[in-house]
């Protein structure tokens, strides 16, 4: 099971309810968390190929860093990191980072960009939104589970999606050959800044790639609405399915699976999308430019 890669250290319950909360994944084998851990405290990635990778979780301190929700670490990124991890070697055409350039966007913890750079990646930026204790909760993190002789292939930025004037993506423009973005679709008031902020990261090179990741929480309506988003902007859907927490996959579909009010059986499942450049859209719209 996907959460069985992550533990959570044995901390004392406040309260039953607490202890009662902690449980319920022993209690009752479907009901499949979708995050983990409390914020200002730790948890630990349980890694086969790279060993436990200890991550210290955000404490926000206001209402608006705690609607960020980078104090958590989300199932999404769990499964992007064990693809990156475990499938690179078997499947190297699809989830490869080795000699990447790569960029992780709404990061949280860092998890999938350190993961990143430990699989080989030629350089890493792990981003989330520019709050300076989140950035420095990040950093901490890299510098606790990355060897201090490749610290020079990571940087750890501050960045807005749909912000594209900003020192960082002056300097990485077009630069990016993976961009990694696990849950982040939850704001669908956000999509078009994202697939904006992916747009103008990702490489023109012909294998350069988008891997977005979600877990239904969220709702299928607002994943299916960013794809759209995304296609507009100039992104296209090379692959698309859906997984739960069991490694069982499905075919994507737009139309619910699940009753209204199965939340147990929605929240087992996640999207898995790889996305690239839709070169012939740029084309015409270049043609367009040009002939006006």
């Amino acid at each position: 099971m996907l959460t069985s890669l992550i533990r959570v250290p044995d901390e004392p319950a406040s309260s039953a309810e607490d202890i009662f909360s902690s449980s319920l994944d022993l209690l009752f084998s479907d009901n499949l968390r979708h995050c983990h851990g409390e914020p200002g405290s730790h948890v630990i990635y349980l890694s086969k190929r790279f060993g436990n990778i200890g991550l210290s979780l955000f404490d926000p301190r206001a209402q608006e860093e705690r609607l960020l929700f980078a104090h958590h670490v989300w199932n999404s990124g769990i499964l992007l990191a064990q693809l990156i991890s475990q499938l690179a070697h078997t499947d190297k055409e699809n989830w490869n980072v080795e000699w990447e350039s790569v960029l992780e966007l709404g990061a949280g913890t860092g998890l999938v960009g350190i993961v990143s750079l430990l699989a080989g990646a030629r350089e890493v930026v792990i981003s989330d939104y520019p709050v300076p204790s989140i950035l420095e909760n990040i950093r901490l993190n890299v510098e606790r589970n990355v060897a201090k002789e490749i610290w020079e292939k990571v940087k750890v930025e501050g960045h807005e999606w749909g912000v594209l004037t900003d020192e960082v993506s002056n300097t990485y423009a077009s630069h990016f050959t993976r961009i990694l973005c696990a849950d982040c679709l939850w704001m669908d008031g956000e999509h078009f800044s994202l697939a904006q902020t992916m747009v103008h990261f990702l490489s023109y090179k012909v294998d350069a790639r988008v891997w977005v990741l979600a877990g239904f929480h969220t709702g299928r309506t607002k994943l299916a609405s960013f794809f759209d988003v995304a296609a507009a902007a100039g992104l296209e859907i090379e692959k698309i399915w859906e997984r739960d927490g069991d490694g069982n996959d499905r075919a994507w579909t737009t139309e619910p699976k699940e009753g209204p009010k199965d939340v147990t059986e929605r929240n087992k499942w996640l999207v898995v999308a790889v996305l690239k450049r839709n070169h012939s859209l740029n084309v015409e719209r270049a043609s367009l430019a040009v002939s006006s």
